[in-house]
């Protein structure tokens, strides 16, 4: 290689790939000046955009809704075992509020009252009024709450794993509860409301007021004024009764099924939403019937010889009666409201009125 000839030379095609590099790099370096210029001394410097930061949004809280006037769940803790008893009226008025756990209710004989609560809260009796004698004829229960520090607080309500209570077979009892599943039984008389859990009450002698938000509600032989009302449940009631002249009985569900056997009141009002109707027994003489559904059967068994004004209404569905029925008006024409007014028995004996109304379901009259 002759002197001076040394470099490397490269050839004409790649030094015009390296002279494309080099304008592209100078274009891009003066697009960058055109939008962001250099200023010049004196200049202020603008103040520099700061990208927003994220803003994290907190989500709400869903808490499950809580039925007005009814108990919160409490948090128990450990949880105490305990025994109280006190001596009462026979005839005392007692009030009682459990937030959550098994309940159970049941009369005795003695003039006294027990409570036993199982893993749960401590709790005092609170006499409201005495009796001319001296004794407790109005009593309640009150809980005591822990607070940090090893303080106490009252409290409006008890819990527990297990609530045990033994009362005078004459006790009128007020209950209110949350989720609780209750069983009372052999008491004068009860009022009571839970936000959820079942209800059993058996042997009540003067009056029966049960109403719960979530579960069913059973009674039996029991006697008295009735008023039995869920909100999602079924109601079960048999083998009850008017404990004196005008007791009336009622029952609702929003969605669920009522079952009647052996009711002896000579005014009812029954009423589903969604759910069926079932109804055995006798339609006593002077009485007045009312049994209803939106979405769901009617079944009635009832004697032969039950002598009663039928009106019945349906919508979508039909109506059979293994009992003759002299038809009065009819009206069950093809895509509307139907209507059949008609009698069951001697027409000179009927002066019992039942009302039976369906939209959708069929509604069916046995003989027992």
């Amino acid at each position: 290689m002759a002197a001076g000839e040394d470099r490397m030379k490269f050839p004409k095609s790649t030094t015009h790939y390296f002279l494309a590099i080099l304008v592209c790099i100078a274009s891009a370096v003066a697009a960058s000046e055109a939008q962001n210029p250099t200023p010049k001394p004196g200049t202020p410097t603008p103040p520099a955009v700061k990208t927003p930061a994220k803003v994290k949004i907190k989500e709400k809280e869903t808490k499950p809704p809580r039925v007005l006037g009814l108990p919160p769940q409490i948090d128990l803790g450990p949880g105490f075992t305990s025994e109280r008893s006190i001596k009462v009226d026979p005839k005392v008025t007692l009030k009682l509020c459990v937030s959550q756990g098994t309940v159970t209710v049941n009369g005795w004989s003695r003039n006294e009252v027990r409570v036993f609560v199982k893993d749960g809260s401590k709790y005092n009796f609170k006499v409201v009024e005495k009796s001319r004698e001296g004794n407790p004829v109005w009593i309640s229960l009150v809980g005591i709450r822990q607070l940090p520090g090893g303080a106490t607080a009252p409290s409006d309500c008890i819990a527990g794993d297990e609530i045990e209570l033994d009362v005078p077979e004459t006790t009128d009892l007020t209950f209110k509860g949350g989720e609780t599943t209750t069983s009372i039984e052999r008491i004068r008389r009860v009022a009571l409301m839970t936000a959820g859990g079942g209800v059993t009450v058996r042997n009540v002698s003067q009056g029966v007021s049960a109403t719960t938000y979530d579960g069913d509600v059973i009674v039996t032989d029991s006697e008295g004024q009735m008023v039995l009302e869920t909100t999602s449940g079924n109601i079960v009631a048999s083998g009850v009764a008017p404990s004196e002249a005008g007791n009336a009985f009622k029952a609702k569900t929003n969605s669920g099924a009522i079952s009647l056997q052996k009711m002896e009141f000579r005014v009812a009002d029954v009423n589903s939403i969604s759910g069926s109707v079932l109804f055995t027994g006798d339609l006593l003489s002077g009485g007045s019937f009312s049994f209803s559904t939106t979405n769901g059967a009617l079944r009635l068994a009832i004697p032969g010889t039950t002598s009663c004004r039928v009106f019945v209404t349906y919508a979508y569905g039909n109506f059979k009666s293994e009992l003759p029925l002299q038809i009065i008006t009819e009206n069950v024409s093809p895509g509307s409201v139907k209507r059949v007014v008609g009698t069951l028995g001697s027409v000179e004996g009927n002066d019992c009125t039942l009302r039976l109304t369906t939209n959708t379901g069929a509604i069916g009259i046995r003989k027992q």
